[in-house]
């Protein structure tokens, strides 16, 4: 079964962008704080999943849904915080990047961890993740794909029964191809499968 790194874009098609809080690790906290950003924003449009740098968002009603389908799935609300820009503005309607709705959004991630097999083309040290070889890679909008061969490799003996999980000592979160699936049949807005593995 193929493994993916499920991520939202930045990109030009008109979805709004966040930033979260660098001092704070999502698996730890009661609610992440996030700004909506100007900067490589496309716009004010919410998808059903947002880009934040490094944190997987999407809209409630998804998460729900996703919880509801696939086990090991935590959710973790947002706090919302005004830029200088925001506090700044004479009139907040001509900030382009502003959703002009609120819609429930929620942070994830899984709690789950598995150790990749050692042909795995990952180089790891103390600091976490120094190189991954042959994943695929999202440039702009455009998907370059897995090399054959490379890539990470799990031990179907000890992942089987999990559809999202961690590489172990990350935050890069992985899902299979049921979750694939599952989000392709809904037309979720503003996701991508990176492939980069296999369970066998």
């Amino acid at each position: 079964m193929k493994v993916y790194n499920i991520k939202s874009y930045a990109s030009n098609e008109g979805f709004a962008i966040l930033r979260p809080n660098n001092s704070q690790n999502v698996k730890n906290v009661d609610y992440l704080d996030v700004w909506w950003d100007d900067w490589g924003s496309g716009g004010d449009k919410i998808g059903g999943f947002i880009f934040c740098y490094g944190v997987n968002v999407c809209k409630n009603s998804i998460f729900n849904a996703l919880a509801n389908n696939f086990k090991e799935l935590k959710g973790v609300p947002l706090k919302y915080n005004k830029t200088e820009q925001e506090l700044k503005a004479k009139n907040i309607k001509r900030l382009k990047w502003l959703p002009k709705e609120e819609i429930p959004l929620k942070a994830f991630f899984s709690p789950k961890q598995f150790v990749s097999l050692p042909h795995s083309t990952i180089t790891i040290s103390e600091r976490g993740i120094e190189k991954m070889e042959g994943v695929a890679e999202l440039r702009g909008n455009l998907i370059i794909p897995r090399e054959q061969g490379k890539g990470l490799f799990f031990d179907s003996k000890i992942v089987s029964g999990y559809d999202f999980f961690n590489l172990t000592n990350s935050n890069y979160l992985l899902c299979t191809e049921r979750v694939k699936k599952f989000c392709e049949e809904q037309k979720y807005e503003n996701v991508v499968f990176l492939e980069c593995g296999d369970i066998v």
